[in-house]
């Protein structure tokens, strides 16, 4: 009931099932911590190319808007636009690592009004029209 862990089990990069699987999971905490653990990386993940797929390794906020095929009008084209990410140092992920991300306190880890505008840990606060709330 506090953690929420998906682990990929092994897996092999297409065309390159010689070089071994990988085995990795991410683990979200209810508190926002999240955990990222390696157990098997077969090669060093800067050697992976790029050529079919974007190699990535941390967290971002993305969104997806789904938009008409121009080629085939019924069917659907995914792009997806990322923003606010953080990057992994590629070189430091290898086999039996972790990476763990702490979240930082907020306005909205707070339960009222009062202890946002007083408080010392977060910045900024500031009134929000539509939620009628300090933020």
């Amino acid at each position: 009931g506090t953690v929420f862990v998906v682990q990929w089990d092994k897996v092999y990069l297409q065309g390159k099932e010689e070089l071994g699987s990988f085995t990795f999971q991410a683990a979200l905490h209810s508190s926002g911590r999240i955990v990222f653990g390696y157990e098997e990386i077969p090669v060093p993940v800067l050697q992976i190319s790029a050529s079919q797929h974007p190699v990535k390794a941390g967290l971002s906020d993305a969104f997806m808007v789904l938009n008409p095929s121009p080629d085939v009008p019924e069917s659907r084209r995914r792009t997806i636009y990322e923003y606010h990410r953080v990057e992994l140092d590629t070189s430091r992920i290898t086999s039996r690592s972790a990476v763990e991300f702490t979240p930082l306190p907020t306005c909205l880890q707070h339960q009222s009004c009062e202890m946002c505008v007083t408080s010392e840990l977060t910045f900024n606060c500031s009134w929000c029209h539509v939620l009628q709330r300090y933020l």
